[in-house]
Protein backbone atom coordinates (compact mmCIF):
# COMPACT_ATOMS: atom_id res chain seq x y z
CA UNK A 1 0.00 0.00 0.00
CA UNK A 2 1.48 3.14 -0.23
CA UNK A 3 0.86 6.27 2.20
CA UNK A 4 -0.49 9.72 0.83
CA UNK A 5 -0.14 12.61 3.54
CA UNK A 6 -2.36 15.97 3.35
CA UNK A 7 -0.59 17.82 6.29
CA UNK A 8 -3.36 20.45 5.62
CA UNK A 9 -5.97 18.42 7.28
CA UNK A 10 -4.22 16.32 9.88
CA UNK A 11 -4.87 13.24 7.50
CA UNK A 12 -3.08 10.06 6.31
CA UNK A 13 -4.64 7.50 3.93
CA UNK A 14 -3.11 4.35 3.27
CA UNK A 15 -4.29 3.17 -0.76
CA UNK A 16 -3.76 0.19 -2.62
CA UNK A 17 -5.67 -2.48 -4.98
CA UNK A 18 -5.65 -5.96 -4.98
CA UNK A 19 -4.89 -8.34 -7.34
CA UNK A 20 -8.71 -8.43 -8.14
CA UNK A 21 -9.03 -5.24 -8.66
CA UNK A 22 -10.29 -3.73 -5.51
CA UNK A 23 -9.28 -0.29 -4.31
CA UNK A 24 -8.85 -0.05 -0.89
CA UNK A 25 -8.76 3.39 1.33
CA UNK A 26 -7.59 3.01 5.37
CA UNK A 27 -7.47 5.72 7.43
CA UNK A 28 -5.25 5.54 10.22
CA UNK A 29 -6.17 6.84 14.05
CA UNK A 30 -4.30 5.84 16.53
CA UNK A 31 -5.55 6.14 19.88
CA UNK A 32 -9.64 6.14 18.34
CA UNK A 33 -11.75 3.51 20.08
CA UNK A 34 -14.32 3.40 17.26
CA UNK A 35 -13.23 1.16 14.16
CA UNK A 36 -15.17 1.50 11.43
CA UNK A 37 -15.25 -0.56 8.09
CA UNK A 38 -17.45 0.57 4.56
CA UNK A 39 -17.76 -1.67 1.58
CA UNK A 40 -19.67 -0.19 -0.89
CA UNK A 41 -20.74 -0.85 -4.94
CA UNK A 42 -20.98 1.90 -7.46
CA UNK A 43 -25.26 0.19 -7.90
CA UNK A 44 -28.03 2.08 -6.91
CA UNK A 45 -31.87 3.25 -7.64
CA UNK A 46 -31.00 4.78 -10.88
CA UNK A 47 -28.83 1.73 -12.57
CA UNK A 48 -31.61 -0.17 -14.03
CA UNK A 49 -30.28 -0.42 -17.66
CA UNK A 50 -27.46 -2.55 -18.20
CA UNK A 51 -25.58 -4.33 -20.79
CA UNK A 52 -25.44 -7.54 -19.86
CA UNK A 53 -23.31 -10.29 -21.99
CA UNK A 54 -24.04 -7.73 -25.07
CA UNK A 55 -27.70 -7.03 -24.77
CA UNK A 56 -29.65 -4.02 -22.92
CA UNK A 57 -31.29 -5.64 -20.06
CA UNK A 58 -34.31 -3.80 -18.44
CA UNK A 59 -34.22 -4.66 -14.56
CA UNK A 60 -37.66 -3.75 -12.08
CA UNK A 61 -37.44 -0.35 -10.33
CA UNK A 62 -36.32 -0.91 -6.75
CA UNK A 63 -33.81 -3.86 -7.46
CA UNK A 64 -30.96 -1.94 -5.81
CA UNK A 65 -32.72 -1.66 -2.82
CA UNK A 66 -34.24 -5.65 -2.58
CA UNK A 67 -30.52 -6.58 -3.03
CA UNK A 68 -29.39 -5.11 -0.15
CA UNK A 69 -31.80 -6.40 1.92
CA UNK A 70 -31.62 -9.79 0.28
CA UNK A 71 -27.29 -9.30 0.90
CA UNK A 72 -27.54 -10.50 4.64
CA UNK A 73 -28.41 -13.55 3.95
CA UNK A 74 -26.30 -16.15 3.83
CA UNK A 75 -26.20 -20.24 3.61
CA UNK A 76 -27.25 -21.59 7.00
CA UNK A 77 -27.07 -18.31 9.17
CA UNK A 78 -28.39 -14.18 8.87
CA UNK A 79 -24.83 -11.99 8.66
CA UNK A 80 -26.71 -9.63 11.09
CA UNK A 81 -26.75 -12.02 13.85
CA UNK A 82 -23.24 -12.99 13.05
CA UNK A 83 -22.00 -9.05 13.85
CA UNK A 84 -24.16 -8.87 17.06
CA UNK A 85 -22.45 -12.20 18.33
CA UNK A 86 -19.40 -10.41 17.54
CA UNK A 87 -20.14 -7.11 19.18
CA UNK A 88 -20.30 -5.15 16.22
CA UNK A 89 -22.67 -2.86 14.85
CA UNK A 90 -23.74 -3.30 11.28
CA UNK A 91 -26.05 -1.43 8.94
CA UNK A 92 -26.60 -0.90 5.32
CA UNK A 93 -28.40 1.42 2.83
CA UNK A 94 -29.29 2.48 -1.19
CA UNK A 95 -28.80 5.82 -2.57
CA UNK A 96 -29.28 6.82 -6.31
CA UNK A 97 -25.83 5.82 -7.45
CA UNK A 98 -24.50 3.58 -4.10
CA UNK A 99 -25.23 0.67 -2.14
CA UNK A 100 -23.10 0.41 1.18
CA UNK A 101 -22.44 -1.91 3.47
CA UNK A 102 -20.93 -1.24 6.95
CA UNK A 103 -20.21 -1.87 10.52
CA UNK A 104 -18.62 -0.34 13.92
CA UNK A 105 -17.14 -1.39 16.84
CA UNK A 106 -14.52 -1.47 19.09
CA UNK A 107 -12.95 -4.79 19.31
CA UNK A 108 -12.41 -7.78 16.85
CA UNK A 109 -12.50 -5.55 13.95
CA UNK A 110 -10.76 -8.04 11.88
CA UNK A 111 -13.27 -10.95 12.45
CA UNK A 112 -15.61 -8.16 11.47
CA UNK A 113 -14.09 -7.01 8.53
CA UNK A 114 -14.00 -10.92 7.55
CA UNK A 115 -17.64 -11.39 7.72
CA UNK A 116 -17.94 -7.61 6.23
CA UNK A 117 -16.41 -9.18 2.83
CA UNK A 118 -17.33 -12.70 2.83
CA UNK A 119 -20.86 -11.37 2.59
CA UNK A 120 -21.07 -8.77 0.38
CA UNK A 121 -19.29 -11.05 -1.85
CA UNK A 122 -21.63 -14.17 -1.55
CA UNK A 123 -25.08 -13.92 -3.42
CA UNK A 124 -27.30 -16.70 -2.11
CA UNK A 125 -31.16 -16.26 -2.32
CA UNK A 126 -33.82 -18.66 -2.67
CA UNK A 127 -37.42 -18.27 -4.12
CA UNK A 128 -39.12 -18.15 -0.54
CA UNK A 129 -36.63 -15.82 0.79
CA UNK A 130 -37.34 -13.49 -2.15
CA UNK A 131 -41.22 -13.89 -1.77
CA UNK A 132 -41.30 -13.05 2.10
CA UNK A 133 -38.74 -9.76 0.98
CA UNK A 134 -41.66 -8.72 -1.25
CA UNK A 135 -44.36 -8.52 1.15
CA UNK A 136 -41.71 -6.82 3.75
CA UNK A 137 -40.61 -4.05 1.23
CA UNK A 138 -44.35 -3.90 0.00
CA UNK A 139 -45.06 -2.55 3.39
CA UNK A 140 -42.31 0.12 3.24
CA UNK A 141 -43.51 1.26 -0.35
CA UNK A 142 -46.97 1.86 0.87
CA UNK A 143 -46.24 3.51 4.05
CA UNK A 144 -43.60 5.46 1.77
CA UNK A 145 -46.59 6.41 -0.79
CA UNK A 146 -48.70 7.53 2.25
CA UNK A 147 -46.39 10.25 3.38
CA UNK A 148 -46.76 13.38 1.70
CA UNK A 149 -43.49 14.51 1.98
CA UNK A 150 -41.97 12.04 -0.19
CA UNK A 151 -44.90 11.97 -2.73
CA UNK A 152 -43.92 15.73 -3.06
CA UNK A 153 -41.11 15.04 -3.88
CA UNK A 154 -41.30 11.86 -6.38
CA UNK A 155 -43.90 14.09 -7.76
CA UNK A 156 -41.22 16.81 -9.01
CA UNK A 157 -38.82 14.29 -10.01
CA UNK A 158 -41.14 12.57 -12.40
CA UNK A 159 -41.93 16.56 -13.33
CA UNK A 160 -38.50 17.81 -13.58
CA UNK A 161 -37.28 14.29 -15.87
CA UNK A 162 -39.02 12.59 -18.85
CA UNK A 163 -36.75 9.42 -18.67
CA UNK A 164 -34.32 9.81 -16.15
CA UNK A 165 -34.34 6.63 -13.76
CA UNK A 166 -34.41 8.86 -10.47
CA UNK A 167 -38.15 9.92 -11.24
CA UNK A 168 -38.87 6.46 -10.14
CA UNK A 169 -38.31 5.87 -5.76
CA UNK A 170 -35.06 4.00 -4.98
CA UNK A 171 -37.32 1.49 -3.40
CA UNK A 172 -39.34 0.84 -6.62
CA UNK A 173 -43.40 0.30 -6.64
CA UNK A 174 -44.90 -2.76 -5.16
CA UNK A 175 -45.50 -3.81 -9.35
CA UNK A 176 -41.80 -3.05 -10.09
CA UNK A 177 -40.51 -5.60 -6.99
CA UNK A 178 -43.44 -8.30 -7.78
CA UNK A 179 -41.25 -9.07 -10.83
CA UNK A 180 -37.76 -9.61 -8.68
CA UNK A 181 -37.31 -13.36 -9.24
CA UNK A 182 -33.17 -15.54 -7.37
CA UNK A 183 -32.36 -15.35 -10.76
CA UNK A 184 -32.18 -11.36 -11.62
CA UNK A 185 -30.74 -10.54 -8.28
CA UNK A 186 -28.06 -13.35 -9.66
CA UNK A 187 -27.53 -11.35 -12.58
CA UNK A 188 -27.50 -7.99 -10.83
CA UNK A 189 -24.97 -9.22 -7.93
CA UNK A 190 -22.22 -10.74 -11.08
CA UNK A 191 -22.36 -7.72 -12.93
CA UNK A 192 -22.33 -4.95 -10.09
CA UNK A 193 -20.63 -6.54 -6.98
CA UNK A 194 -17.52 -7.03 -8.89
CA UNK A 195 -14.25 -5.51 -7.76
CA UNK A 196 -13.64 -2.71 -10.24
CA UNK A 197 -17.10 -1.66 -9.23
CA UNK A 198 -16.91 -1.86 -5.61
CA UNK A 199 -14.68 0.21 -3.03
CA UNK A 200 -13.64 -0.65 0.73
CA UNK A 201 -12.73 2.70 3.00
CA UNK A 202 -11.62 1.85 6.66
CA UNK A 203 -11.25 3.85 9.66
CA UNK A 204 -9.89 4.11 13.06
CA UNK A 205 -6.93 2.56 15.70
CA UNK A 206 -6.53 -0.31 12.62
CA UNK A 207 -3.61 -1.82 10.53
CA UNK A 208 -3.62 -1.10 6.52
CA UNK A 209 -1.66 -3.80 5.70
CA UNK A 210 -4.32 -6.21 7.77
CA UNK A 211 -6.84 -4.55 5.90
CA UNK A 212 -4.93 -5.08 2.43
CA UNK A 213 -4.54 -8.72 3.38
CA UNK A 214 -8.29 -9.15 4.34
CA UNK A 215 -9.54 -7.88 0.88
CA UNK A 216 -6.94 -10.05 -1.02
CA UNK A 217 -8.37 -13.52 0.63
CA UNK A 218 -12.02 -12.72 0.83
CA UNK A 219 -12.93 -10.68 -2.56
CA UNK A 220 -12.85 -12.81 -5.42
CA UNK A 221 -12.05 -11.78 -8.66
CA UNK A 222 -15.23 -10.92 -10.72
CA UNK A 223 -15.87 -8.63 -14.92
CA UNK A 224 -15.43 -5.46 -15.73
CA UNK A 225 -18.73 -3.14 -14.57
CA UNK A 226 -21.08 -3.01 -17.07
CA UNK A 227 -22.02 -0.41 -19.35
CA UNK A 228 -25.31 2.13 -18.10
CA UNK A 229 -27.95 3.67 -19.99
CA UNK A 230 -29.71 6.51 -17.78
CA UNK A 231 -31.89 7.40 -20.24
CA UNK A 232 -31.94 9.88 -23.46
CA UNK A 233 -30.48 13.53 -22.64
CA UNK A 234 -32.73 15.93 -21.75
CA UNK A 235 -32.73 19.39 -22.05
CA UNK A 236 -32.45 21.59 -18.52
CA UNK A 237 -36.23 22.59 -18.98
CA UNK A 238 -38.61 20.63 -16.96
CA UNK A 239 -40.99 18.25 -18.26
CA UNK A 240 -43.86 19.73 -16.71
CA UNK A 241 -43.84 23.00 -14.89
CA UNK A 242 -46.49 22.17 -11.90
CA UNK A 243 -47.32 18.95 -10.36
CA UNK A 244 -50.35 18.65 -7.60
CA UNK A 245 -52.27 16.27 -5.75
CA UNK A 246 -54.82 16.46 -2.95
CA UNK A 247 -54.38 14.76 0.65
CA UNK A 248 -55.22 14.32 4.01
CA UNK A 249 -52.71 17.14 4.98
CA UNK A 250 -53.74 20.58 7.30
CA UNK A 251 -51.18 23.27 5.07
CA UNK A 252 -50.22 22.60 1.13
CA UNK A 253 -46.66 20.93 0.80
CA UNK A 254 -44.59 22.09 -1.56
CA UNK A 255 -41.26 21.13 -3.17
CA UNK A 256 -39.62 23.34 -6.27
CA UNK A 257 -36.50 22.40 -8.21
CA UNK A 258 -34.41 23.10 -11.06
CA UNK A 259 -32.18 20.56 -13.19
CA UNK A 260 -28.55 21.25 -13.14
CA UNK A 261 -26.40 20.82 -15.96
CA UNK A 262 -24.18 18.05 -15.79
CA UNK A 263 -20.65 17.53 -16.32
CA UNK A 264 -18.88 14.48 -17.31
CA UNK A 265 -15.78 15.36 -15.55
CA UNK A 266 -15.92 14.15 -11.86
CA UNK A 267 -13.82 16.82 -9.99
CA UNK A 268 -15.31 19.60 -11.97
CA UNK A 269 -18.55 18.11 -11.29
CA UNK A 270 -17.73 18.05 -7.40
CA UNK A 271 -17.22 21.57 -8.05
CA UNK A 272 -20.25 23.06 -9.46
CA UNK A 273 -22.13 21.09 -6.78
CA UNK A 274 -20.07 23.28 -4.22
CA UNK A 275 -20.73 26.37 -6.46
CA UNK A 276 -24.76 25.41 -6.49
CA UNK A 277 -24.92 24.94 -2.17
CA UNK A 278 -23.17 27.67 -2.09
CA UNK A 279 -25.35 29.86 -4.39
CA UNK A 280 -28.51 28.37 -2.73
CA UNK A 281 -26.92 29.11 0.99
CA UNK A 282 -26.05 32.69 -0.25
CA UNK A 283 -29.97 33.59 -1.83
CA UNK A 284 -32.11 31.30 0.57
CA UNK A 285 -29.95 30.46 3.28
CA UNK A 286 -31.74 31.73 7.07
CA UNK A 287 -29.05 34.64 6.93
CA UNK A 288 -29.71 35.62 3.63
CA UNK A 289 -32.14 39.21 2.93
CA UNK A 290 -34.15 36.91 0.60
CA UNK A 291 -35.23 34.67 3.30
CA UNK A 292 -36.08 37.16 6.13
CA UNK A 293 -37.74 38.86 3.54
CA UNK A 294 -40.45 35.84 3.13
CA UNK A 295 -40.47 35.09 6.60
CA UNK A 296 -41.13 38.34 8.08
CA UNK A 297 -44.08 38.91 5.16
CA UNK A 298 -45.62 35.46 6.31
CA UNK A 299 -44.97 33.89 2.93
CA UNK A 300 -43.04 30.90 4.01
CA UNK A 301 -42.57 29.43 8.16
CA UNK A 302 -39.74 27.53 9.68
CA UNK A 303 -40.27 24.16 7.59
CA UNK A 304 -38.85 26.24 4.32
CA UNK A 305 -35.41 24.90 3.13
CA UNK A 306 -33.15 24.88 0.48
CA UNK A 307 -30.02 23.08 -0.94
CA UNK A 308 -28.75 20.45 -4.09
CA UNK A 309 -28.39 17.13 -4.46
CA UNK A 310 -26.99 14.58 -7.10
CA UNK A 311 -27.08 11.47 -8.43
CA UNK A 312 -25.95 9.62 -11.42
CA UNK A 313 -25.66 11.82 -14.74
CA UNK A 314 -27.64 15.01 -12.85
CA UNK A 315 -28.47 16.58 -9.94
CA UNK A 316 -31.45 19.24 -9.10
CA UNK A 317 -31.96 22.49 -6.97
CA UNK A 318 -34.68 22.63 -4.79
CA UNK A 319 -37.08 24.34 -2.27
CA UNK A 320 -39.82 23.42 -0.19
CA UNK A 321 -41.82 23.42 3.10
CA UNK A 322 -45.36 24.30 4.05
CA UNK A 323 -47.10 27.16 2.96
CA UNK A 324 -50.53 28.68 1.99
CA UNK A 325 -49.39 30.04 -1.51
CA UNK A 326 -46.56 27.96 -3.01
CA UNK A 327 -46.80 29.68 -6.22
CA UNK A 328 -45.86 33.06 -4.93
CA UNK A 329 -42.63 30.99 -3.38
CA UNK A 330 -41.49 30.36 -6.47
CA UNK A 331 -42.07 33.48 -7.92
CA UNK A 332 -39.99 35.59 -5.14
CA UNK A 333 -37.73 33.10 -5.18
CA UNK A 334 -37.07 33.17 -9.04
CA UNK A 335 -37.53 37.04 -8.53
CA UNK A 336 -34.60 37.35 -6.06
CA UNK A 337 -32.38 35.16 -8.19
CA UNK A 338 -32.62 37.60 -11.20
CA UNK A 339 -32.06 40.78 -8.98
CA UNK A 340 -29.26 39.03 -7.35
CA UNK A 341 -26.03 40.98 -7.35
CA UNK A 342 -22.39 40.52 -5.46
CA UNK A 343 -22.30 43.66 -3.37
CA UNK A 344 -19.98 43.95 -0.43
CA UNK A 345 -22.46 42.21 2.16
CA UNK A 346 -22.89 39.25 -0.20
CA UNK A 347 -18.99 39.24 -0.69
CA UNK A 348 -18.77 39.10 3.48
CA UNK A 349 -21.42 36.53 3.73
CA UNK A 350 -19.89 33.91 0.64
CA UNK A 351 -16.51 34.41 2.58
CA UNK A 352 -18.71 33.28 6.00
CA UNK A 353 -20.29 29.99 4.14
CA UNK A 354 -17.13 29.39 2.60
CA UNK A 355 -15.19 29.01 6.40
CA UNK A 356 -18.41 27.48 7.50
CA UNK A 357 -17.61 24.88 5.20
CA UNK A 358 -14.11 24.61 5.50
CA UNK A 359 -14.91 24.09 9.09
CA UNK A 360 -17.16 21.09 8.68
CA UNK A 361 -15.05 19.55 6.65
CA UNK A 362 -12.70 19.12 9.33
CA UNK A 363 -14.57 18.29 11.68
CA UNK A 364 -15.61 15.53 9.69
CA UNK A 365 -11.83 14.08 9.68
CA UNK A 366 -12.39 13.83 13.35
CA UNK A 367 -14.90 10.86 12.44
CA UNK A 368 -13.77 7.10 11.77
CA UNK A 369 -17.36 6.93 10.86
CA UNK A 370 -17.77 10.02 7.91
CA UNK A 371 -14.35 9.73 6.27
CA UNK A 372 -14.99 6.42 4.66
CA UNK A 373 -18.09 6.83 3.48
CA UNK A 374 -17.32 10.81 2.30
CA UNK A 375 -14.31 8.84 0.43
CA UNK A 376 -16.45 5.98 -1.52
CA UNK A 377 -18.46 8.50 -2.56
CA UNK A 378 -16.27 10.62 -4.37
CA UNK A 379 -14.16 7.74 -5.63
CA UNK A 380 -17.28 6.76 -7.43
CA UNK A 381 -17.47 10.11 -8.79
CA UNK A 382 -14.06 10.44 -9.49
CA UNK A 383 -12.53 12.90 -7.80
CA UNK A 384 -10.19 13.24 -4.55
CA UNK A 385 -11.96 13.60 -1.25
CA UNK A 386 -8.83 15.90 0.04
CA UNK A 387 -9.35 18.11 -2.24
CA UNK A 388 -12.43 19.49 -1.18
CA UNK A 389 -10.91 22.82 0.72
CA UNK A 390 -9.48 23.71 -2.77
CA UNK A 391 -12.55 23.34 -4.50
CA UNK A 392 -14.50 25.25 -2.26
CA UNK A 393 -12.02 28.48 -1.69
CA UNK A 394 -11.78 28.24 -6.15
CA UNK A 395 -15.45 29.21 -6.62
CA UNK A 396 -15.20 32.79 -7.69
CA UNK A 397 -17.69 35.47 -6.87
CA UNK A 398 -19.03 35.95 -10.02
CA UNK A 399 -19.95 32.57 -10.81
CA UNK A 400 -22.42 32.43 -8.36
CA UNK A 401 -24.87 35.25 -9.24
CA UNK A 402 -24.36 34.00 -12.54
CA UNK A 403 -25.29 30.34 -11.59
CA UNK A 404 -28.50 31.84 -9.60
CA UNK A 405 -29.62 33.85 -12.33
CA UNK A 406 -29.52 31.32 -14.79
CA UNK A 407 -30.67 28.18 -12.86
CA UNK A 408 -33.82 29.73 -10.97
CA UNK A 409 -35.06 31.16 -13.83
CA UNK A 410 -38.81 31.02 -14.11
CA UNK A 411 -38.54 28.90 -17.10
CA UNK A 412 -35.96 25.90 -15.61
CA UNK A 413 -38.67 25.85 -12.77
CA UNK A 414 -41.51 23.30 -11.48
CA UNK A 415 -43.33 23.20 -8.87
CA UNK A 416 -44.76 20.26 -6.83
CA UNK A 417 -47.62 20.78 -4.70
CA UNK A 418 -49.62 18.34 -2.07
CA UNK A 419 -52.82 20.14 -1.57
CA UNK A 420 -55.33 19.24 1.67
CA UNK A 421 -58.33 17.49 0.79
Amino acid sequence: MNLKDYPGCGVRMWEGTTAAGLPVFVFPMPGYQTKYAFFAAKYGGCDRRFLLDGNWTDTPAGIAHYLEHKMFDMPGYNAMEKFSALGADPNAYTASGMTGYLFSCTERFDECLEELLRYVTTPYYTAESVAKEQGIIGQEIRMGEDDPFRRVHQNLMKALYRSHPVRVSIAGTVESIAEITPETLYDCHRMFYTPSNMVLCCAGDIEPERVMELAEQLVPAGKEAPERDYGEEESLSPEKVRAEEKMPVSMPIFELGAKLAWNADGKEWARQMILADLGCDLLLGKGSPLYSEMYDSGLINQSFSAGVYDFPRGGIFYADGRCADPMAVLGRIADGAEAFRMDASARARLERLKRAKLGRFLMSLDSPEDIPDAQAESWFGGWERMTYPDLVQNVAEEEVGAFLRDTLRTERLSLSVINPL
